[in-house]
């Protein structure tokens, strides 16, 4: 490229004839080499902060307390072995597909500058509907207020994602999935054993019974403190979200094996003692389960009587003793039934059908005017016919279609030209859905110079119309490998 920042490294700064065309790429030998976008975008995260720290002041928040280092040795970073600095810490949660700018060249950069650098990167991974991807350009996506709309509570949606898959991996949504882990996790699990264990504890005691709690279930919830701090650590939301799902599990195990409605007139000392022990339980439950179930924990806190809002206490506050009394408690969670989940799936499937009908009728003549007016102009040299007869174009088909790891743009495809298969990388992946891809007819340049894409060798070129990438195809079923001439 003619413009760009030089990778840094010997020799760095190469000839203008001898750069290629991309600002990620290099040539045989690796070495020229430069970067463009994420060298400046970046900055944003300093200059964000700074910003905030003009509106609120110095004193509320000082960005450079963050991202200043002190002395020169200190750089904030997840392999030092100490954090010497105690005033900041950076955490970057990004997407998967620029892990490479976020664990490369923005440390660098900040090492370079003299600033602190992440302590950790987090990467997501891509949200899919119904096992494909998600598309908002043919409606293929369940949109906030639709879920809104349909009566759930966002907290459900909140650990339905946060529990459904692991950082760097991807997640998919589905309404049938979803009914599924809030019926069995939520409903029968959380809610089942906080409702019957409060219900129980208010009606025979008019709240927490006159007992201590047992050393066995204090050491479970000490367990789970332990276990929800190391999941903090980690960086680990997926663990962290099952602290409370796990805890409730052992209360359920808990009151079923001591069945304390049983004990009542058998052994009333035993029956207070397994109910306090349920409703200290319940309490320990309310506040692991706040970060990722901040409703809910908050009306279970109301419940309980607590003061003040479950979001300020510390951890250990899980330890301490509920209040004397509380009322009768309400469900938590409520069920989702079959009808509500077979509307919604028939609205999608309708709504992604629509989408796609609507794509391909759309002739609007603004849209076309505006259209002309943004056509490259010609260019106005001219090629021989003996150069154009050079080019090879050949009928393919899409056999498949992936992301090419690490690239937000780009997709590596089998593409069937007749005499052989050809691998070719293409930048389709935001303007196509790849999974639709296969059985694609299109025209491929066949004697194009293959090249080598993100550690991935192209072979070829597939040709496209417009900013759109509108694939070039055949009116008529041309043998594959026919040759466009």
């Amino acid at each position: 490229m003619d413009w760009g920042i030089d990778y840094p490294g010997e020799d760095s700064v190469a000839p203008e004839e001898q750069r290629n065309g991309g600002g990620e790429t290099a040539d045989a030998d690796g070495e020229d080499l430069v970067l463009y976008v994420w060298v400046d975008a970046p900055i944003e995260y300093v200059s964000s902060t700074k910003q905030y720290s003009e509106r609120v002041g110095a004193d509320e928040y000082d960005w450079e307390d963050v991202w200043l280092v002190e002395g020169e040795e200190h750089h904030g970073t997840a392999w030092d072995d100490e954090w010497t600095d105690g005033s900041g810490e950076i955490i970057h949660v990004i997407g998967r597909d620029i892990i490479q700018h976020h664990a490369v060249f923005w440390p660098a950069m900040l090492r370079g500058a003299g600033f602190n650098e992440p302590r950790a990167i987090l990467a997501t991974g891509f949200v899919g509907i119904d096992g494909k991807a998600l598309s908002t350009s043919r409606n293929r996506a369940v949109w906030a207020d639709e879920y809104l709309d349909a009566g759930f509570h966002p907290d459900l949606f909140r650990y339905y994602i946060t529990t459904g898959a692991g950082l760097e991996s991807d997640v998919d949504f589905s309404w049938d999935r979803f009914q599924e882990r809030v019926n069995g996790e939520l409903v029968g699990n959380v809610g089942n054993f906080i409702y019957r264990s409060l219900l129980f504890a208010e009606r025979n005691y008019d709240g927490t019974p006159e007992a201590d709690v047992s050393d066995d279930v204090r050491e479970r919830i000490e367990q789970s403190l332990d276990e929800f701090e190391a999941a903090v650590r980690d960086y680990d939301v997926r663990s962290l979200a099952e602290v409370a799902i796990d805890l409730s599990n052992y209360g359920n195990e808990y009151i079923q094996r001591n069945e304390p409605w049983n004990l009542v007139g058998e052994d009333p000392d035993r029956a207070a003692q397994v109910i306090r022990d349920c409703v200290q339980l319940t309490k320990a439950v309310a506040v692991v389960m706040q970060p990722v179930l901040p409703g809910k924990a908050e009306r279970l806190w109301g419940q309980l009587n607590e003061e003040g809002s479950v979001a300020d206490v510390p951890l250990d506050t899980a330890l301490e003793a509920p209040p004397a009394a509380f009322g009768e408690p309400e469900e938590l969670f409520a069920q989702v039934e079959d009808d509500h989940v077979e509307a919604l799936n028939e609205e999608l499937a309708s709504r992604v059908s629509a989408a796609s009908e609507d794509e391909s009728d759309e002739t609007d003549e603004g849209d076309a005017d505006e259209a002309a007016a943004d056509l490259d102009p010609l260019v106005e040299e001219r090629i021989s016919f003996d150069d154009f007869e050079g080019v090879d174009m050949r009928v393919g088909e899409i056999l498949t279609a992936e992301p090419v790891e690490g690239a937000d743009k780009l997709l590596r495809l089998e593409v069937d030209i007749g005499h052989e298969v050809r691998q070719v990388v293409a930048g389709l992946r935001q303007l196509h859905d790849h999974e639709d891809l296969p059985g694609t007819r299109v025209i491929l340049l066949a004697n194009m110079e293959k090249a080598e894409l993100f550690g991935v060798e192209s072979n070829g070129m597939v040709l496209a119309a417009g900013e759109a990438a509108d694939l070039l195809t055949t009116h008529e079923d041309a043998p594959l490998g026919t040759r466009v001439r």
